[in-house]
């Protein structure tokens, strides 16, 4: 990405009398090339990736849109998507990050307990997204068993089948655990949800506060929120504690836990590979 085209990005985005003083790549994951754009009109975040995923980062730009009005957490503003040359891009606000400040992990409990707190009658979205770079459906759903079998498991049971990365006996298995998730499942309110939420989506901004990134959103059964981001670690304990005592889950939901985190296994085993085969036939082992 050269940094004239990244001139017509920002023209296009800002304004055509906007002037670049810096450019520097920076890390974004392993989807997009990402960019740190310092102008004279201020300082932005820039991703590029090929022309087919402009919906993506469409839809990338609505979900932060959506968990902007959603909650009281600093959430980077999308400025702009659109596709220039070879490439599709979002543009949005760069947040400067620092070291966490006092109360970090009981800010981000109780900003993520009030955006929980918003609900609908219905489990679902208005759009299709994206988790990582894979299409997640959204359909409405009534019911939550419904919406995280029919939307969430199996979609990725299908595309593992297809990639022939999901041996016979542990498809059969995931879908005896489907046909039982009545038995798992506590009933709640449609809760409105980040959708991805890891360490890696979250980030310190620069007063010090909790800033999320990268959301995959919907309303949705909130343990699966809180149950992804014990998968990966990197949340601390005071965090859970700030959450529960704003909005206290339900008996035995760490229980539950292992359950909800077979949808981001499956993701992860679509995106990255057989090395997570392992941790969801563990999961199976448990429960069947």
């Amino acid at each position: 990405m050269y940094i004239d085209q990244l001139t017509k990005i920002l023209h296009q985005s800002i304004g055509s009398s906007t002037k670049i003083s810096s450019c520097h790549p920076v890390g974004g994951g392993c989807i997009n090339q990402c960019f740190h754009l310092v102008a004279d009109r201020g300082a932005y975040f820039v991703k590029c990736n090929e022309p087919q995923y402009l919906d993506m980062f469409e839809k990338e730009q609505e979900g932060l849109v959506a968990l902007a009005s959603h909650g009281n957490l600093l959430i980077p503003k999308p400025i702009n998507s659109g596709i220039m040359g070879s490439s599709s891009y979002l543009v949005m606000e760069f947040i400067e990050s620092s070291s966490q400040g006092t109360y970090y992990w009981e800010r981000l409990g109780e900003g993520l307990a009030g955006m929980h707190r918003q609900t609908k009658d219905q489990f679902g979205w208005e759009t299709d997204n994206y988790i990582g770079r894979l299409p997640q459906s959204n359909c409405w759903h009534q019911s939550w068993t419904k919406y995280f079998v029919q939307e969430r498991l199996q979609p990725q049971i299908i595309l593992a089948r297809d990639s022939r990365i999901l041996p016979p006996d542990v498809q059969i298995d995931l879908e005896k655990l489907c046909g039982r998730m009545d038995h798992y499942v506590v009933l709640e309110p449609p809760a409105f949800l980040h959708g991805d939420l890891w360490s890696g989506n979250l980030m310190t901004g620069p007063l010090g506060e909790p800033c999320l990134v990268d959301p995959a959103v919907y309303y949705g059964h909130r343990e699966i929120e809180l149950a992804f981001t014990m998968l990966f670690g990197g949340f601390d304990e005071k965090f859970y504690q700030a959450y529960n005592q704003s909005y206290p889950l339900s008996t035995g939901y760490q229980q539950r836990f292992d359950i909800y985190n077979i949808y981001p296994l499956l993701v992860h085993l679509n995106l990255f590979g057989s090395s997570y085969l392992g941790d969801i036939k563990q999961i199976l082992r448990t429960y069947l």
